[in-house]
């Protein structure tokens, strides 16, 4: 193998060479951006539940409040017994589980959405304490409440006032932004859950359509083995019934639409064509190669070169213009995925998942998480289009080596 050859034969051939790398380097580009789009997608699609800590969201719908009056459940979000949270916890895939309850209140000067939370637990709303605008979070033990911060201007509400729901009167310590926070469980009033509980436990409006008890909720996050996440949903519909609304990232990935939904699949067939075009242009680019290198290649057998010596020759060449081909198609890539994070997705939140009574103002308002598309290219996503390239390059030149070897000198220098 001569490599100062091969750097002239490449360099000798300037068109033929530069239409084959620019031709595989689009394959390889290809490739590469549609795999980097397809992970973007599932990546964006988490988001939703990645800021709650969580992967699987939990509830059981019910029945529709029979009066609006006192504190109630919204009808997607109904009791969720201590022992079903206790079973769901042992679960294979589960690595911790944080638990919520959210009620509708109707006093008689103000209706308030509040959501009881675990304080201290990194799975679940608790990513409240990032967004505590004015005041402080709420201290564990302690009978306060925090109220969203827009919520709290159209009623004046300070930190340091006093507020009374459901007959019970709380310390307001902060204001929340919630404009910021996870879409997913919103409130205008945060509690303790201790005290959401108590205040659930002693509504009848609320135990005539759910039986509820100490330690129950209405509202379980997830955070599991990525790996697990489908079977773990599987088997919690199985442990909670079959009507039961559990979110999982795939839920909201088809929520994007039918397109997304699929774009695992279409990213494989779209890969492969891709893959199959760039083998195809680089194989007829080296047999062309060939076929304009006849007398030239028997003239380095007449000389002395064996069968291996060309066919390491052309091989060498081969695998040399596919991996500039890779490197460049990569590049390409690069600079479509710094140009596609620009773009902005908006993940449409299901009603059921931050009920508001539509009745209130902005209550049947459609919510949305909007973010910049993840997109970026793994290391080893990079590593495998610049591995391929080379493996094309020595597939085809694999390929060649039965045509190099019938070629005789005697019949090609015959007319010379």
């Amino acid at each position: 193998m001569n490599l100062r050859y091969v750097y002239q034969e490449l360099t000798r051939r300037k068109r033929r060479t530069v239409i084959a790398v620019i031709g595989l380097s689009i394959g390889i580009a290809l490739l590469v951006i549609l795999n980097a789009l397809s992970l973007a997608y599932h990546e964006a699609a988490r988001a939703p539940l990645k800021e709650i800590g969580a992967d699987i969201t939990v509830q059981r719908p019910g029945n529709v409040p029979e009066e609006m009056a006192g504190a109630v459940f919204p009808c997607s979000a109904v009791t969720i017994k201590k022992d079903e949270i206790n079973r769901g916890g042992k679960m294979p895939g589960v690595r911790g589980m944080g638990t919520a309850l959210l009620l509708w209140v109707f006093d008689p000067n103000r209706a308030w959405t509040v959501l009881g939370i675990e304080q201290g637990n990194p799975v679940g709303p608790s990513i409240l304490k990032h967004f505590v605008a004015e005041g402080r979070y709420l201290a564990e033990g302690k009978p306060e409440a925090m109220v969203e911060a827009a919520f709290a201007r159209q009623f004046g509400i300070k930190p340091g006032d006093t507020i009374t729901v459901a007959g019970r009167t709380f310390p307001v310590v902060g204001l929340v932004d919630a404009s910021q926070a996870a879409k997913i469980a919103v409130a205008n009033l945060y509690l303790p859950l201790a005290e959401a509980q108590a205040i659930a436990a002693a509504s009848k409006p609320l135990q005539s359509v759910s039986p509820f008890a100490a330690g129950d909720v209405n509202l379980l996050f997830i955070r599991a083995d990525q790996d697990k996440i489908t079977d773990l949903a599987a088997a919690i519909k199985g442990l909670m019934g079959p009507k039961t609304a559990v979110a999982t990232p795939d839920s909201f990935l088809k929520l994007l639409g039918s397109f997304f939904a699929v774009s695992d699949k279409f990213t494989l067939v779209a890969s492969l064509i891709a893959i199959l075009i760039a083998v195809l242009i680089a194989f007829k680019t080296m047999a062309g190669n060939v076929a304009e290198r006849m007398r030239e290649i028997g003239v380095l057998k007449a000389v002395g070169w064996t069968r291996r010596d060309v066919t390491l020759q052309l091989l060498t060449e081969s695998v040399v213009q596919c991996l500039i081909a890779g490197i460049l198609g990569l590049a390409v890539a690069y600079a479509a995925a710094f140009a596609l994070s620009f773009m902005t997705v908006s993940i449409p939140i299901p009603w059921e998942m931050s009920p508001t009574p539509h009745f209130l103002p902005g209550g049947g308002a459609p919510v949305f998480k909007t973010l910049r598309l993840p997109v970026h290219i793994p290391w080893s996503l990079a590593f495998f289009a610049v591995l391929l390239s080379t493996l094309i390059g020595g597939l085809t030149g694999a390929l060649l080596c039965r045509r190099i070897s019938k070629i005789k000198p005697s019949e090609v220098l015959r007319h010379e």
